[in-house]
Order: structure tokens, then C-alpha cells, then sequence
């Protein structure tokens, strides 16, 4: 099943990639749930409407994970979302490829949502104008993770999100960018990211 990106997912993802160039990063994908889970419904796209920023410099650390994937999974309850994806850009900035943290933790999504999705920031690309998509998504075939195609069709509206991601790194919204560890370090810093949210709805 494809998975599809609105802008203020793809948005947040290459914000905290810019907030943190010289890092890795990572986060969680989210999508509102469905009740109605057809059988023919396989070729339709999932939208993942939000994503949650989540930390930056060593992804490796357990316990963290499970605190965060724990008030995650808690939040995505109230508000009717299941997390169908993990995202991340790697350190070292030629290499897109998932490694074991990224395949580790969406193996996990996939006991919860079968047609989890990895998306590979391509941090190499990042510029301030963004003309073109710098993600690879990978998905889940034959018990490895395969790179599959990006097309406008990956995103709900690509001018749109090229648009909103380029007017907010130029105005360096990154800044205020809130991912799991500076919630940790300062538990009034809010992970889902209201500011961004709302800038990115002022833009639409």
C-alpha cells in the first residue's frame, strides 16, 4: 500500500533535519485511523497527515524509545491516529540508506500496522528552496525493505508542501522545531509541534 505525504509531514520532517544538520534524526509517521478496513483497498494510498519529531544524535537509546513510543501511542488514541511510518536522516549525509536502528523500529510499527512505511531524508539535497522531493520510502516486501519510486503521487500536493517547507526554512522555523528530546530535557517543550502546525496552516 503507498503511503502518501501531506505538506505538514513532509514539512516537520526536513525541519528537524535542518535543525540538526550535523545529527541524525528521526521520527514517527502518523495517519488517521480507518474503521472500515477493506480487502480491495490496498491500492489506496495512506496519508500520513502529521509526523512526530522524535530525537536527534544517538537514535539507539531504548529506553527513550519506549517512553516516547508509549505517550506517542497515547496521543495518537485521543486523537483517532495510528503511526504508520518511521522517518530518518543519517549522519553522515551520503548515506540514505535505513540502517539497523531505522529497520528496527519500523519492524515494530509493523506489528501494529502491516504496510509500515521507512522514509530516508536525503539531507545532502536539503536547500532552503527545496525545487525537488528529497525523501526515499521504502516498504516492506518479501522480508526486506525495498526503495520504492517518488512521484507527485507520494504527496497529497507537492507544490503545496515545496512551497510551505521552503517559506519556513527560509524564516528558520526549524528553531522552533520540538522533538522528544528537548521535550525530555524541558517537559513544558510540546513534541507536536503547535507552532509549526499553525504556520504550516497559515500557508496552505
Amino acid at each position: 500500500m503507498p503511503i502518501q505525504l501531506t505538506s505538514q509531514a513532509y514539512c516537520k520532517m526536513l525541519l528537524h533535519a535542518a535543525k540538526y544538520p550535523h545529527c541524525a534524526v528521526n521520527g514517527l509517521l502518523v495517519a488517521e485511523k480507518t474503521k472500515d478496513k477493506k480487502k480491495d483497498s490496498h491500492s489506496d494510498p495512506v496519508l500520513c497527515v502529521d509526523c512526530v519529531p522524535l530525537f536527534h544524535g544517538t537514535l539507539a537509546l531504548a529506553p527513550m524509545l519506549e517512553v516516547a513510543l508509549t505517550l506517542i501511542d497515547t496521543w495518537c488514541k485521543e486523537n483517532n491516529y495510528v503511526i504508520v511510518g518511521y522517518y530518518q536522516a543519517n549522519e553522515r549525509t551520503k548515506d540514505s540508506r535505513p540502517n539497523q536502528v531505522a529497520k528496527k523500529v519500523a519492524a515494530r510499527i509493523s506489528e501494529n500496522f502491516s504496510d509500515a512505511a521507512i522514509i530516508m531524508v536525503d539531507s545532502s539535497r536539503l536547500t532552503m528552496s527545496c525545487f525537488e522531493p528529497i525523501v526515499f520510502i521504502y516498504g516492506h516486501y518479501e522480508n526486506k525493505w525495498e526503495n520504492r519510486e517518488v512521484t507527485l503521487d507520494s504527496f497529497e500536493d507537492w507544490s503545496e508542501a515545496q512551497k510551505i517547507t521552503s517559506a519556513l526554512l527560509m524564516g528558520r522555523s526549524y528553531e522552533n522545531l520540538i522533538d522528544f528530546d528537548n521535550h525530555l530535557d524541558d517537559l513544558r517543550n510540546d513534541w507536536t509541534n503547535p507552532m509549526i502546525n499553525k504556520s504550516v496552516l497559515d500557508l496552505c
